[in-house]
Order: structure tokens, then sequence, then C-alpha cells
């Protein structure tokens, strides 16, 4: 059997108050803060921004920019696009695509 492993930019700031699961990916400039988890198999592209307390779960894609305020769960198989920002609190359904440039409340 065999692990995928877990990829981050040097360029990346990961709390260490934070966890990555297996085959994750970590792209250039990723800020992720204290109490956030992200699954496996996951793309945090660059420049994303994911702040405290938030939930991201396996085999989901965080494109270019996108901003992921404070605890805010994505549930699995989600897409989401480039610049989007989210509302602080807020749950994203599995198999979700949220299109770049959105807003979500």
């Amino acid at each position: 059997m065999f692990l995928l492993p877990v990829i981050v930019s040097p360029r990346a700031y990961i709390s260490k108050h934070s966890n990555l699961g297996i085959g994750t990916i970590v792209m250039h400039d990723v800020i992720i803060n204290a109490n956030t988890v992200i699954g496996d198999n996951c793309i945090v592209n660059s420049k994303v921004l994911i702040e405290h307390d938030c939930s991201i779960y396996s085999h989901c894609h965080i494109s270019t920019r996108a901003t992921i305020n404070g605890n805010v769960s994505i549930e699995e198989g989600c897409f989401i696009g480039s610049n989007v920002t989210t509302r602080q609190g807020i749950s994203i359904l599995q198999h979700s695509f949220i299109k770049a440039g959105s807003v979500v409340k």
C-alpha cells in the first residue's frame, strides 16, 4: 500500500495547531490559521487564506486567492473557485461547485 505524501510549499504558512490529511497539496503563499483541519487528497492553491477553526473535508479543491473565513465547514468533494470569499460560520454542502468571484453568505 502506498500513502500519498503531504506536499507543502516552503512559502506557505500553516499553523502548528492545524492538521493536513494525506495526499494534500498546499501551494505558494497560502495561510492556514489555527485549529483548521484539512482532509485527505485536497488542493489548496496559491494565495489562499483559510482562517481559524475551519473544517475542509477530503477531496476538495480551494482555488487561487480564495478567502475562507473563520469557523467554515466545507464538506467532501467541493470545488471553491478563484477569488471566492465566504462569510464566517457557514457550511458548504458536499460536492458543491462555487464559481470564481462568488461571495458565499
